[in-house]
């Protein structure tokens, strides 16, 4: 079997909701993963800037590593080949456009919370902070 690459595994781990051939356990880890990710109830809260992501960046893809561990090998070998002329493979040519969405997403995300979390005004009623 060929080296995985996380760049091939990603999408096709994704695609793989929505096979049939795919067991319901892996489905369910994958859905946990993606759920977690999302939701605003973490065991560390996101508030606290950078320890509040630490959670997120070890439970998220150690239920992606359970939910791929949990494939039958005939799924797994599919999902992880990389050939060997990558250049021509759509699923390492797709990652800059991964990476792309994901950085157009932290920026709108930091964009929300910017315009969220705005200017307190209450300065401005009373200068003097008296």
């Amino acid at each position: 079997m060929a080296k995985a690459s996380v760049w091939a595994i990603i999408p096709n781990l994704l695609r793989s909701l929505f096979r049939s051939d795919v067991p319901i356990r892996s489905k369910i880890l994958l859905v946990m993963g993606i759920v977690y990710l999302v939701s605003p109830i973490d065991i560390l809260p996101d508030v606290i800037a950078g320890i509040g992501w630490i959670d997120d960046l070890v439970i998220v893809p150690l239920l992606g590593w359970l939910s791929y561990r949990s494939l039958p090998p005939s799924i797994k070998e599919g999902m992880a080949t990389d050939s060997p002329d990558s250049a021509n493979n759509p699923a390492t040519s797709r990652k800059w456009l991964y990476l792309v969405v994901l950085i157009v997403v932290l920026i709108v995300v930091l964009i929300g919370i910017g315009l969220l979390t705005g200017p307190d005004e209450s300065f401005l009623k009373n200068p003097s902070g008296g």
